[in-house]
């Protein structure tokens, strides 16, 4: 397939970015010049990228036509054309590739946890993705992949989401405006697990059949970790204060949870996208879930067991975590609780356990620390 990946210098959007070239797709990344994560996409073999600022898409309407000279940025990149940069007035149609089959949308500013709550920010986002979306149903496009979040259900539930942030609220409305076909809110309605191949078409009063849509996937994703996460996540510190033998203040973690590993999440948005399920919503999540807490433990048991094997000080016999020493994040101790009948119930299956992960991240912040050079096998 042909594909373009906004976003594609996040966290999710490498993972992602590799599965897909693994399996030999034809692949365009969309990225800021100023990326920090710029080095490590030119490093992908095959991965074409694309220096244009997302935002230029918020003024993209049905119909109408984006030619946003300042928002396009000149770039150095396989997939520049040297003409298309010789005068400024260019539309950005002209730097983005034809005849796609699918996009995958990941860009997405303010998901810290201070983002997460400007809904000037969030605006911002929701125009920019809708003009995203547009686009891609104007260039016929037949896959829209949207990259939502969990925060979308907040304190509701699959047929009744309640988001609290102005992060999960957004979210939410844009994954209605595509399973809308565009329509927006009015044109929503829940529909639980109606899906839609590529190449439906309904008939009309009058018996004629319109043309097909963009098949729109909301990928509602769950908590993922991995190696290249922002270290400031849960796993992340805690992972690293079990290392450095140093105690952590927590919430009281009661709340029910779930987490994936980035590489098997990303198979799953390949399973998806190749797997023709067409349109819906779709949980992202580990099979399993269970108490925060638990999965909190097992963390810092298994930096124990690691310690111990490598005869460092460090290595206590004592916890020094301290739960209900801090309060919950912005959006409250919500309980997570995925449907994983959306992927696991259509044959995938996840490759990394939880404790293989959680592993592999000790020996990557461990080896940094030492000053060794890191390698993995991808499984």
């Amino acid at each position: 397939m042909k594909i373009l990946i906004s976003g594609v210098s996040s966290f999710l959007g490498i993972y992602t970015a590799k599965e897909l070239l693994s399996q030999g797709h034809e692949l365009y990344g969309i990225v800021r010049k100023e990326s920090k994560n710029r080095e490590k996409l030119e490093s992908l073999r095959g991965l074409q990228l694309i220096s244009v600022d997302m935002k230029a898409f918020s003024g993209y309407g049905e119909g109408g036509e984006l030619t946003s000279a300042e928002a396009i940025r000149k770039q150095e990149d396989s997939f520049s054309r040297e003409t298309a940069f010789s005068r400024g007035d260019y539309a950005i149609e002209s730097l983005l590739p034809k005849g796609l089959d699918a996009i995958i949308h990941f860009a997405w500013d303010g998901v810290g946890s201070k983002g997460r709550e400007n809904p000037e920010i969030q605006e911002q986002n929701l125009l920019m993705s809708k003009g995203f979306y547009q686009w891609g149903l104007q260039s016929g496009v037949k896959y829209f992949l949207f990259a939502g979040s969990q925060a979308e259900y907040g304190r509701g539930t699959r047929e009744n989401p309640q988001p609290v942030s102005a992060y999960g609220k957004a979210k939410l409305s844009f994954s209605r405006y595509g399973l809308s076909g565009g329509k927006g809110e009015e044109g929503y309605s829940f529909q639980e697990q109606e899906r839609k191949p590529l190449g439906f078409t309904e008939k009309t009063r009058q018996g004629k059949e319109q043309e097909p849509q963009m098949a729109f996937l909301d990928l509602r994703i769950f908590s993922i970790y991995g190696i290249g996460d922002h270290e400031s996540t849960l796993v992340q510190t805690l992972v690293q204060a079990v290392l450095a033998g140093q105690s952590m203040d927590l919430s009281p973690c009661s709340q029910m949870w779930n987490f994936m590993e980035a590489r098997d999440l990303a198979r799953a948005i390949a399973f998806l996208l190749e797997g023709d399920f067409g349109s819906g919503t779709y949980d992202l999540c580990g099979k399993e879930s269970r108490p925060l807490k638990d999965y909190v433990l097992e963390i810092e048991a298994l930096g124990k067991a690691f310690l111990e094997k490598k005869e460092d000080k460090k290595a206590r016999a004592t916890s020094l975590l301290h739960f209900g020493e801090r309060a919950s994040n912005a959006e409250g101790p919500v309980d997570l609780k995925p449907s994983v009948k959306d992927l696991y119930d259509r044959g995938f299956q996840e490759k990394i356990s939880f404790s293989q992960g959680i592993e592999e991240l000790y020996q990557y912040f461990y080896q940094k620390k030492e000053g060794e050079a890191w390698q993995r096998k991808d499984v």
